[in-house]
């Protein structure tokens, strides 16, 4: 008997608790910190100065290296900075720029004086941004107060969407997102595109998912290519973050044109997701499914020998290499090299799956032959 699978829409919750002005006034300011190893050629160096300078305020964070070259500088505010490592006599040996997030740890730079290209960074000279005129100085304050006269109801609308979404309460979820959204369109935060997407799709609002996801994408794409707007909520994007974000996106709107009925929309979408992807395992396995259904078992098959290859415990991709294998074998004959085992797989991994029965009754079959 044919089988359908079924896509689920993944929600994952926002990353950041709330926006944030670029320059925090007052209250609890999180904090990060930097540590790493100052070296030349390899080689530790001890006593050599490290100095962060915040280009936006002057305010420096000055450490030293150890005897064995590490160092470690904490308690500084969440910015972009010069980093110079300076030598007995005060010359510049080493200079970069480094942006300090709340990650949950310290941010690693290691510097090599003997080699600063290896380490990002150049020999002596400076890394500054170039000064603003008058009128720039003028606009970027009035941006900055815009920013911060919005802040209040952007961290309000955002507590309501984080609260809903725990709670399930979709349509609430929705609803308090494009109030968001609509609070600051020029936002660089993919990740509130990503949730609105997802609030929609359990909303069964698929269309509107689509293209919600291709907004997010294209926000994530900005990131990447470094053409995003300044965005004072989020000062420092991280590019590899927005790479992984696109990949969610793209995976999250093939689902989309599933439910749509639309596999012929999905198949590239998952293709694409699995590119440049460290854990592609997922985007192969709803590929897979997708040609599964389709009935294009070598395709599939091929597909959830990827998803394998990225996630061995991935139990639903074991069972689908499994039935396509079984599928594709002519009647009467021996079952393909693999069906067996892939079908065993599966058991191992899940036992007591929504497949197990049907996975029994396959094996059953073959070994009859």
């Amino acid at each position: 008997m044919e089988r359908k699978e079924s896509f689920a829409i993944s929600v994952l919750l926002l990353f950041l608790l709330s926006a944030v002005p670029a320059r925090p006034q007052g209250g609890n300011t999180i904090t990060g910190a930097v540590k790493g190893v100052v070296s030349r050629n390899a080689e530790p160096l001890a006593d050599m100065r490290v100095v962060f300078t915040n280009p936006n305020n002057g305010k420096q964070y000055k450490t030293k290296t150890a005897a064995n070259g590490e160092y470690f500088s904490a308690g500084m505010a969440l910015e972009s900075y010069k980093v110079e490592v300076l030598g007995a006599n005060g010359e510049v040996l080493y200079t970069n720029t480094v942006t300090v997030r709340s990650t949950g740890g310290s941010v690693t730079l290691n510097i090599d004086v003997g080699n600063p290209s290896a380490s990002g960074g150049m020999a002596g000279g400076t890394v500054e941004r170039p000064k603003m005129t008058k009128e720039e100085e003028k606009a970027e304050a009035a941006r900055m107060k815009a920013y911060n006269d919005k802040l209040p109801a952007m961290n309000a609308l955002l507590g309501q969407a984080q609260a809903a979404m725990q709670a399930q309460k979709w349509p609430d979820a929705e609803k308090a997102l494009k109030q968001l959204l609509a609070t600051n369109p020029e936002t660089s935060r993919w990740e509130f595109y990503k949730a609105l997407g997802d609030a929609q799709g359990r909303n069964g609002e698929w269309q509107d998912a689509i293209k919600t996801y291709d907004a997010g994408i294209q926000t994530a794409q900005a990131i990447i290519s470094g053409k995003a707007p300044k965005d004072p909520g989020n000062p420092s994007p991280d590019p590899a973050r927005a790479k992984t974000g696109i990949s969610q996106m793209l995976i999250a709107e093939g689902n989309a044109y599933v439910k749509l009925d639309k596999p012929e929309m999905s198949a590239p979408l998952f293709q694409q997701a699995a590119l440049d992807n460290p854990n592609p395992g997922l985007a192969y396995y709803n590929l897979c499914a997708v040609l599964f259904n389709a009935g294009k078992w070598d395709d599939a098959i091929a597909s959830c020998d990827k998803a394998i290859a990225a996630d061995a415990t991935r139990a639903e991709a074991w069972f689908l290499k499994g039935t396509a294998l079984y599928k594709i074998s002519q009647p009467g004959s021996t079952a393909r090299p693999g069906t067996v085992e892939a079908l065993n797989k599966y058991l191992q991994l899940d036992p007591n799956g929504s497949h197990a029965a049907e996975a029994k009754t396959i094996l059953q079959t073959v070994a009859q032959k």
